[in-house]
């Protein structure tokens, strides 16, 4: 949804100009359609689309079945207000139909959809994706762990501040958010920078609300890993290759995939590397994610460690 947001308005989003370039031809031959209305530019949008996910591994089929499960009433308001904030003229006459029509209709429409976009937005990145955003998950973890709330907060985004027990969110519309026991989901999102968002805060909804943040690093995703010739004649193409591309942390098969190399290949170069000190392994359920270590960051910069 973070990623419609950006191509409805890419004016507002010039960090993303290299992943527009990507998915240029893609985007061209792509029919959103209901999603393409409901998907906010700015502002505000459905909260069920949004769905607060349930731990860091969730996947994009947990999400969808989340949103396929949401009840019929909670879509017709919800639908219902963003047609409301909708000029009608500029809205195809069988889409505004559909909106405002059968609630159970609308929503299997829109989670087809939401797929679709997923895979041709989303998918061919999301290797690197998730590994960023598990760097992030442990560096905020670790900054719970040190600091406390204060801590966590002090610089998830210049926007969130927490003062006095209280988390303070700016630049959004004036309200009090009472989270009831419920808590506060963090999510970081590859699409989402400089921005700051947080749903549902409908005070009655049972979910707990998300606040959504631009992950660390996020430029990292549009940069080529390039070793400097020297480090290639180091190490040898393939396994530079795999070495420099380590700068976004991911799995084996998501590194072959990145470098053009087989899996087998691919583990035995990340052995070595892993038994120099230059990559370290983390475990995320049944995989293993690698990345740099900061001796690996220092020698590809040509800088002593």
């Amino acid at each position: 949804m973070s990623a419609l947001v950006v191509l409805k308005s890419p004016a507002r989003h010039g960090w993303y100009l290299t992943w527009l370039h990507t998915v240029r031809d893609v985007v061209a031959e792509l029919d959103l359609g209901l999603l393409g209305v409901v998907a906010p530019s700015k502002g505000h949008g459905p909260d069920f689309l949004w769905p607060s996910p349930a731990g860091p591994r969730t996947t994009i089929e947990d999400d969808l079945a989340q949103v396929r499960r949401t009840d019929p009433g909670i879509v017709a308001a919800e639908l219902a207000a963003q047609a409301r904030r909708l000029d009608p003229r500029t809205v195809p006459d069988g889409l505004y139909q559909t909106l405002t029509g059968d609630p159970l209709a609308a929503r299997d429409t829109l989670v087809a959809q939401q797929r679709l976009a997923w895979q041709a937005l989303v998918a061919p990145l999301w290797d690197r994706i998730r590994g960023l955003l598990d760097a992030d998950i442990t560096t905020r973890s670790r900054q719970l762990a040190d600091g406390g709330l204060e801590g966590l907060f002090a610089d998830l985004h210049q926007r969130a501040v927490w003062h006095n027990d209280e988390l303070h969110l700016t630049g959004l519309r004036h309200a009090v958010l009472d989270l009831r026991g419920r808590g506060l989901v963090l999510v970081p999102t590859a699409f989402g920078w400089p921005h700051l968002g947080i749903g549902p805060t409908d005070s009655t909804s049972a979910s707990p609300p998300a606040l959504v943040y631009p992950v660390l690093g996020a430029a990292k995703l549009w940069e080529r890993a390039v070793p400097s010739s020297a480090i290639s004649r180091l190490l040898g193409a393939g396994r530079a290759s795999v070495l420099a591309e380590t700068f976004v942390p991911g799995t084996t098969s998501g590194l072959a995939g990145r470098v053009g190399l087989a899996p087998a290949t691919v583990s035995q170069h990340l052995s070595v590397l892993r038994d120099a000190g230059l990559v370290s392994a983390s475990r995320r359920g049944r995989e293993v994610l690698y990345r740099q270590t900061p001796l690996a960051a220092a020698l590809l910069r040509g800088e002593s460690p």
